[in-house]
């Protein structure tokens, strides 16, 4: 595959992965992979699909569309995901189209406005992963809509709590009920900046 742009690196799990766009040898589209990924295959499955037609299912895995669509079903269906408590242990289901068919649930999205850095989300913060109830929306709105929505006050109150020494950042994250990463990042200033 021919690399296209580089798109700098992101947090996955705790790791920093550095992500591209290339173009597919194969089917000459543009597909966005993982950098040693990109540079390691000569396609995007496109030629899997040719070569072993009985073993090509979509052709999406790898695909950042593909990972919102995984992660959307492993919190709400795996009571093992550390999100779980908040979608599937709140009653939040995905509706049926979606759970069982990728391509289904890809091709609403490319329709619906899916693009790259928007995330999915749920107009109605009870409501099902459903088309009528979801839209795609940056980052920064997407964590306003959550229900534990962070204050410019509750985020100086972090930054006042953390500073005092007697907090550690899963402390902070438990009593305000946010990922560690978003309390490291609300004392280093990158959101809810003062």
């Amino acid at each position: 595959m021919k690399l296209i742009k580089d798109l700098g690196t992101r947090s996955i799990n705790g790791k920093w992965v550095r992500y591209a766009i290339f173009k597919c040898s194969g089917c000459l589209q543009e597909v966005e992979r993982q950098m040693c990924n990109g540079l390691k295959y000569k396609s995007c499955g496109c030629t899997q699909y040719t070569e072993n037609i009985g073993n090509y299912k979509h052709g999406g895995k790898g695909a950042k569309l593909y990972a919102v669509w995984k992660h959307m079903k492993q919190r709400i269906l795996n009571p093992n995901d550390k999100g779980y408590k908040d979608y599937g242990g709140r009653g939040i289901i995905i509706c049926p189209e979606w759970t069982n068919d990728y391509i289904v649930f890809r091709d609403w999205a490319l329709s619906n406005g899916y693009q790259e850095g928007l995330e999915i989300n749920r107009i109605l913060n009870d409501g099902n992963y459903e088309p009528n109830n979801c839209n795609f929306v940056p980052r920064k709105e997407n964590n306003r809509n959550q229900r534990n929505t962070i204050t410019m006050e509750i985020a100086n109150e972090i930054r006042y709590l953390w500073n005092t020494g007697n907090f550690i950042y899963k402390q902070l994250a438990d009593k305000y009920n946010v990922r560690q990463q978003n309390i490291s990042k609300i004392i280093t200033n990158k959101i809810w900046k003062n």
